[in-house]
């Protein structure tokens, strides 16, 4: 394009069957076959992929509009899919195009990003079908003014929402913030269409021969201002290229010195001479100025400056010199001028259709389930799963072991088993033996604790992750500071900024630990019992298989439950009623456990009498018992009592091992919570550190143009009174008396 503005490049995409990733997502995720949404999903493949295909705009209108239509109801159908899918549900790949040529794929995992991609290329093009307009027209004026108001408003929503983004600690999407999303590359596009769209009102003004030179001049030094704002962003971006700074910073000063050249007409017109040249001077000065920056700038643009350059610089020359000899008005310095106030007519427009809502008759997916419906459900889910475990599994395996705790510390049933069985293994400590080797026996131990030990490896990682995210930021902190000085480096220490998230990775530095444990039967004589002996061994034996057929209950009970659970699902209760209450829907859905937990206080208290009960017969047992005891009887009763303590630590093994991956998974959950604190934390400092670097550095730059600015005008000229002189000579060797003496 032929022109002296500039327009913003399109991103570049890849090609992306969306309609296949999301048929996927549907069928693993929802309760409905993606069958059902076949059109739909064909309908946005195709969709994507137009968004994908759109170039540049050359000189065809029709093209544009076009294209403005198919990103405008793209932008619609994301509406649609945030309302309806997870936010991660897909990944889309952008090349981004503002710098030297197009750079990445960047992959984002976010229909939010993919948003905001797709609302700066509406902006993009909005800017490009501003140039496309014709600048000799009003119309095409007004149009193209529109359109550059478009685009900024474009950029003014992108950045908006970067804002909020960045003020919510806890959206992940922070971290995902592409570069060209960047707040101060965002700002610099939008401050640069607002320029260019003022620039096409002083046009319109320039080309009315009735127009008043005030607001002429009014018109562009607000021009200015915009190109000045754009510039300041741009030189904090990383994306803005030379050309465009080049540019920006030739336009800034063009018109500042077009604003002043229309202020020494209106000076001239008051017979305000001094004030006349004054302007001119100032004008002068900027053309200069905008000259050393003319590198890589277009060559329409370094025309317009020339032309204007050499009207100033011959009404200057004819100011100053009736000045001099006819007006002899004195000359006033800059600041003394009466400072030009700007006039804006010019404002972003956000786009209507951002906030227009799909019409009914045309949404995709109206049929399928809102995305948080199945997340309320799953969560539903994940606390009924937690409440089975804590109302039922963990208080009966508590029950269990307290029974197995009981017999134990009562010699049961290796006491009993020494006498009836002083030859053959009992049957309890088979039973006991298959069911340690049913769940894996010692190699399930090791298995476990090396799990534990990766476990422990991967939280001591997230401890020295968050410390090192903070460190950094102390060390970046500390290095600015020195570099900045404390007077004007004035943000918050690490120490004092990060306090709350420092006192969260000492508490996780209190936590972590664990334990471990070992078997032979020797045969005994036969012992001839008592009658009463055998009628109470008989009753203890027949309290033991009670015991036996309690834990049998309780497993069945276990895995009845688990069927149940699983089988009914809370989500068509959840879909019946989504509008109403979700708590009570829950709460109405845990009632399905209501008579289970009956059961486990039956359970107890049948534990509670059966234990009673063994207790006593088990008194007049061993009273019975040990008349008869003989060496070889103790000795098999010991290592009996050996493999039933062997068993109750290999059941308080397993149980401490599973608490303790609950431990490390609950601590690496939380660890990655406070992890993604830190690496937020470090991101809002660094954007903390630019902005304040930022602001030092315009800083002291408008100090040093102001301090050069009086220096240059300090000295007032008198082209009338200026004298030839010739350069002095020096012979080397020869001592100046006007020098200091020196020894070299």
């Amino acid at each position: 394009m032929n022109t002296n503005l500039l327009f913003i490049p399109l991103k570049q995409s890849s090609v992306l069957d969306l309609g296949d990733e999301l048929r996927q997502v549907i069928t693993n995720n929802y309760f409905q076959p993606a069958s059902s949404f076949n059109s739909d999903l064909i309908y946005i493949t195709q969709l994507r992929n137009q968004v994908a295909q759109i170039k540049n705009v050359n000189d065809e209108l029709g093209k544009t509009s076009q294209d403005d239509s198919i990103l405008l109801e793209y932008l619609q159908v994301l509406n649609t899919l945030q309302n309806k899918f997870s936010d991660d549900c897909v990944e889309f790949a952008w090349f981004d195009t503002l710098a030297y040529g197009p750079q990445g794929p960047y992959r984002y995992r976010s229909l939010k990003i993919e948003k905001l991609n797709v609302i700066y290329q509406i902006g993009s093009l909005y800017s490009q079908i501003a140039i496309s307009e014709s600048r000799h027209t009003d119309i095409g004026l007004k149009r193209a003014c529109h359109y550059f108001q478009l685009s900024a408003g474009c950029f003014m929503f992108i950045n908006n929402f970067l804002i909020e983004t960045i003020k919510n600690k806890n959206d992940p999407l922070v971290l995902s913030i592409p570069l060209s999303m960047q707040s101060s590359t965002i700002q610099c596009l939008e401050y640069l269409m607002l320029a260019q769209a003022q620039e096409t009102i002083w046009q319109k003004a320039i080309n009315n021969n009735s127009m008043k030179d005030s607001v002429v001049a009014r018109l562009s030094i607000q021009t200015s201002e915009y190109y000045s704002k754009a510039l300041d962003f741009g030189n904090s971006s990383d994306l803005i290229k030379l050309e465009w700074i080049n540019h920006m910073k030739v336009k800034k000063l063009h018109f500042l010195a077009a604003a002043h050249l229309r202020s020494s007409t209106i000076a001239a017109d008051s017979f305000q001479y001094g004030e006349q040249v004054a302007h001119l001077r100032v004008a002068s000065q900027a053309v200069d100025q905008a000259l050393k920056s003319k590198k890589y700038v277009n060559s329409l643009v370094l025309e317009d400056l020339q032309g204007l350059a050499d009207v100033i610089k011959v009404r200057l020359r004819t100011a100053e010199k009736d000045n001099d000899l006819v007006y002899l008005k004195i000359v006033p310095q800059e600041k003394e001028l009466k400072t030009i106030i700007g006039v804006s007519m010019v404002k972003s427009i956000i786009p209507e259709a951002f906030e227009q809502k799909p019409e009914s008759n045309t949404e995709i997916f109206k049929e399928l389930l809102p995305y948080v419906i199945i997340h309320v459900a799953q969560a539903m889910r994940e606390r009924q799963d937690e409440y089975v475990q804590t109302k039922f599994h963990t208080p009966i395996s508590s029950l269990n072991n307290m029974l197995v705790k009981f017999l134990i510390d009562r010699d049961l049933p290796s006491s009993i088993d020494s006498i009836q069985q002083p030859e053959n293994i009992p049957d309890s400590v088979i039973h006991h033996s298959q069911e340690i080797l049913k769940t894996g026996g010692v190699d399930f131990i090791d298995k476990a604790f090396k799990e534990l030990d990766k476990l422990k490896l991967e939280c001591n990682h997230l401890l020295q992750e968050c410390e090192t995210r903070i460190d950094l930021d102390r060390s970046e902190d500390d290095m600015l500071r020195r570099k900045q000085g404390s007077t004007r480096w004035t943000r918050k220490s690490t120490d004092d900024a990060a306090q709350e998230l420092i006192k969260k990775v000492d508490k996780m530095k209190q936590y972590f630990g664990y334990k471990a444990l070992s078997q032979y039967i020797p045969n005994s004589q036969y012992i001839e019992l008592p009658e009463q002996l055998s009628i109470v061994i008989s009753d203890l034996r027949s309290c033991l298989a009670r015991a036996n057929t309690l834990e049998s209950e309780r497993k069945e009970f276990l895995q009845t439950l688990e069927i149940r659970s699983r089988d009914n699902s809370i989500l068509p209760k959840l879909i019946t009623e989504y509008n109403s209450n979700r708590s009570n829907v829950y709460e109405k859905h845990m009632k399905l456990f209501d008579s289970d937990i009956k059961y486990i206080a039956r359970t107890r208290d049948s534990q509670m009498t059966l234990e009673h009960e063994i207790d006593s017969i088990n008194q007049k047992f061993v009273q019975e018992f040990k008349s008869l005891q003989n060496s070889s009887n103790e000795k098999r009763q010991q290592v009996l009592q050996y493999l039933e303590t062997a068993y109750e630590k290999f059941l308080e093994i397993i149980n401490n091992l599973t608490e303790g991956s609950k431990f490390y998974t609950d601590f690496i959950e939380k660890g990655s919570a406070v992890l993604q604190e830190c690496e937020e934390y470090l991101y809002r400092r660094r954007v903390e550190s630019r902005d304040l670097e930022l602001a030092i550095s315009n800083s002291f730059q408008q100090q040093q143009q102001v301090q050069e600015q009086n220096e240059q005008l300090s000295v007032p000229r008198n082209y009338s009174n200026d004298k030839l002189i010739s350069p002095k000579t020096s012979k080397p060797g020869l001592w100046n008396p006007n020098s200091d003496i020196q020894f070299s």
